[in-house]
């Protein structure tokens, strides 16, 4: 499905793949072997009150994700599903206090072996429904649209929470392996009128890409809460090497990039200004260092 973002912008918003506009790139199940990994409650602590105050709340039924600390530098875990948090001695116009969601990674259609992902706190100015060009309409068309990064050719992809694939309380070890625990078939049953039939879910994230006719049909019908959807245009890719790069780049203080599990409600948060999800993970990531 092909949108445009008013007369400037060549958008292509993919319904039910993985990838949008990019059908050469296959996605890789490959991991980075887990180390130093530490778990923590979302929210579960008051003396970040203050920082919690910018993530708004979302619909009970959202699957939670914990805060979870995946590294940092050559140590950090990178796969889908993870974000990873810039260092203070990033200056890449574009990485510079970025948060990016790590959404794939494999060969793209130059047949090389790259890491895709979104940054999620750099909003722009404008909505869908004013760039759109009226192919998202509804509630949905309030959505802000966020910049994603510097490459796809003005490429746009939503990202949610409302997936078809059921999925509580996953978790990926430090050996790789996963475990959980469903909810009971008829709980499921009923569960399924409320989900999206879209690609599967990216990691263990609880956030799916795709479904865009289903997903303004559920949120205008309001079944569905228009919070737990969120458009990027553009995304950031790193090849092997620029990847090896950037992780092993570390200051005189020890800060380098790091890896997270983070809280599905706020990778889709659609309030955050630039920087304002990178600050908060910063000083979360701090705390549990400390603690």
């Amino acid at each position: 499905m092909h949108l445009r973002l008013s007369s400037v912008l060549k958008v292509f918003i993919a319904i039910s793949t993985a990838w949008i506009g990019i059908d050469a790139f296959t996605v890789s199940s490959t991991t980075q072997t887990q180390t130093q990994t530490q778990t923590h409650t979302y929210g579960s602590s008051s003396s970040s009150s203050s920082s919690l105050s910018m993530v708004r709340n979302s619909v009970q039924d959202e699957m939670e994700i914990p805060l979870r600390f995946l590294g940092k530098g050559e140590r950090a875990v990178v796969r889908p599903g993870v974000v990873l948090i810039a260092p203070n001695h990033e200056y890449n116009h574009f990485l510079m206090r970025s948060a990016v969601f790590i959404h794939a990674i494999g060969l793209n259609e130059y047949n090389e072996h790259v890491t895709r992902g979104v940054i999620i706190d750099h909003p722009t100015a404008f909505t869908m429904g004013e760039m759109g060009g009226g192919s998202v309409s509804g509630n949905l068309a309030h959505s802000v649209l966020f910049q994603g990064g510097d490459n796809g050719n003005d490429s746009v992809m939503l990202l949610h929470s409302a997936g078809s694939g059921h999925h509580d309380d996953t978790h990926v070890s430090d050996d790789g392996t996963t475990s959980s625990s469903t909810s009971s078939d008829a709980d499921a049953d009923a569960d399924a009128n409320l989900k999206i039939h879209c690609g599967e879910m990216i990691g263990t994230s609880g956030i799916y890409e795709g479904g865009l006719y289903s997903a303004m049909d559920l949120v205008d019908d309001g079944v569905l809460d228009p919070d737990r959807f969120k458009f990027f245009f553009n995304y950031v890719e790193f090849s092997d090497a620029e990847l090896e790069g950037m992780l092993s780049a570390t200051d005189s203080e020890g800060d380098a990039w790091a890896s997270m599990e983070v809280p599905t409600r706020v990778i889709l948060d659609n309030d955050f200004d630039r920087g304002e999800c990178w600050s908060y993970l910063r000083i979360q990531m701090k705390q549990m260092l400390v603690n």
